[in-house]
């Protein structure tokens, strides 16, 4: 039975990056309902995914052999970055290669809409956009692109609380973190884009530990690191596979990131954090407040007085139903809701 292609530029393990780890949850999703095959441009692409040539017209020969070779009944683009002039260029060869197929786009940030984009949004676009926040789908719409909002989705077995307080002790003296006191988390890269300013700020009690984990898909800034060694933090040094453990080990998740393109429009880091009911400071970014509201243990601060005030709340505080807002969200519902999509 013909199944889904997926294309999409960083295909390549660590998978510990918004659009890299997004891609990589839906190929698997996909996977679980039908068949998928993967094309990626990437280098250092994992078994069983093919390489494609970045130049425009070695692209277009490479794809279109595949999409004769795979023959599949729909092709999703998951795009390195937001809509704009490249990313539809690239769409317009994956329509040239794919032929009558049906095509659809996953956007994870919002895009940019100038001329020449106007232009090439007719001639290239896909045939159906998925968007995961109201600022993209509100874009689309006004430019007159068929689209699909997609859910939050998080893995829910894998990220989940910890099932006692042993196994939580067990975990912090596994990864050296303070046996006592409380563990506040922050996962992603280590950079001034990302505003870890706002976590160098905080004035936590003495008892509570700052923990910062950075991607290993982009190189950290080292001040930035220096900075937060400096304020006490714990910054491991090394890849963390099982980045479940930490969370599993924390109190408090903080996501302090305020520019839009820091940080895919649904960060899975946070998801992660509600699957794993840890309490939740965050700013209103992206996608996060158009589906999560009044949820209890989770807060949302727009400014550094506001995260420091909320911070000091969530650690104060032990009822927590962020577990509960967030495991009806699965990888396979997304994976579906696209399959079923580009079937109509």
């Amino acid at each position: 039975m013909p199944g889904v292609l997926l294309f999409t530029g960083p295909y390549e393990p660590p998978f510990d990056e918004g659009v890299k780890l997004f891609a990589h949850h839906l190929v698997r999703g996909l996977g679980e309902i039908g068949e998928v095959s993967v094309a990626t441009t990437a280098e250092r692409a994992p078994a069983g995914a093919t390489i494609i040539p970045r130049k425009p017209w070695a692209f277009l020969a490479a794809m279109r052999r595949l999409c004769r070779s795979v023959r599949p009944d729909a092709l999703v683009y998951v795009p390195d970055a937001y809509l704009d002039r490249y990313t539809l260029a690239r769409c317009g060869l994956l329509r040239l290669a794919a032929g009558r197929i049906p095509i659809g786009m996953v956007t994870l940030q919002p895009g940019t809409i100038d001329l020449a984009v106007r232009v090439m949004i007719r001639l290239w676009r896909p045939d159906v956009v998925f968007a995961v926040t109201d600022t993209e789908a509100d874009l689309y719409r006004r430019h007159g692109v068929a689209l699909e909002r997609l859910p939050p989705a998080v893995d829910a077995e894998r990220f989940r609380p910890a099932a006692s307080p042993a196994e939580k002790e067990a975990l912090r003296r596994q990864y050296g973190l303070p046996a006592g006191g409380k563990v506040c988390l922050h996962v992603g890269h280590i950079r001034r884009s990302r505003n870890i300013d706002w976590l160098l700020r905080l004035n936590l009690p003495d008892d509570v530990r700052l923990v910062v984990v950075g991607s290993r898909s982009r190189a950290l800034e080292e001040d930035m690191k220096q900075a937060l060694l400096g304020r006490g933090a714990i910054v491991p040094e090394s890849y963390l596979p099982a980045i479940e453990e930490l969370y599993r080990a924390a109190d408090v998740y903080l996501f302090p990131v305020t520019q839009d393109r820091a940080a895919i429009g649904m960060p899975l880091s946070v998801l992660e954090a509600m699957a794993s009911n840890l309490r939740v400071v965050s700013t209103p970014f992206g996608g996060l407040a158009d589906h999560f509201r009044g949820v209890p243990g989770l807060y949302y601060a727009g400014t550094p007085e506001e995260f420091q005030r909320a911070a000091l709340e969530a650690l104060r505080v032990e009822a927590c139903g962020t577990r509960a807002a967030v495991e009806r969200y699965t990888w396979q519902g997304v994976a579906s809701l696209v399959r079923e999509r580009l079937r109509r």
